[in-house]
């Protein structure tokens, strides 16, 4: 999951919020350990805070 999140940076706008979120809940949902689940969460918490900075950066 890691190299799609680090993949949509690079292309980052607004309506990717929704898919980041979808991708984390459907991966979490399948993790094998509650570990896993919590590690693919944080990340897209981390890549959405990312797409955030990079949207308000464009928008300044």
């Amino acid at each position: 999951m890691e190299k799609q999140l680090i993949a949509r940076i690079g292309k980052a706008n607004p309506e990717n919020a929704h898919q980041i979120v979808q991708d984390a809940l459907r991966s979490a949902a399948t993790a094998s350990t509650s570990n896993s689940a919590i590690d693919v969460l944080g990340d897209a918490l981390l890549e959405l805070a990312r797409l955030l900075v990079l949207t308000s950066l464009r928008v300044h």
